[in-house]
């Protein structure tokens, strides 16, 4: 029983994932979560605020531009591969 569960474990080590890897998010994306998490959390009158959500907004023009198009139901981008 003890061998069965070894050798288990041991095929399942050192057999290849077949799984896709996580892909990193491209910079402008990261960059335009962090500028909307910003405007998001900030205080309605801290100029900090204004300021995160103009760059987020013109960060999603740009993404916009790249034809990347904008999920509301999560705060996501979905752009295609260039």
């Amino acid at each position: 029983m003890v061998a069965t569960i070894a050798l288990a474990l041991a095929v399942f080590c050192c057999v290849p994932r077949f799984v896709a890897p996580a892909h990193a998010q491209p910079p402008i994306v990261t960059a335009w979560l962090a500028a909307n998490a910003e405007c998001k959390g900030g205080h309605g009158d801290d100029p900090k605020t204004a300021k995160a959500c103009a760059q987020r907004d013109q960060i999603g023009a740009r993404l916009k531009r790249r034809g990347c198009v904008y999920q509301e139901a999560g705060d996501w981008w979905k752009c295609p591969h260039r």
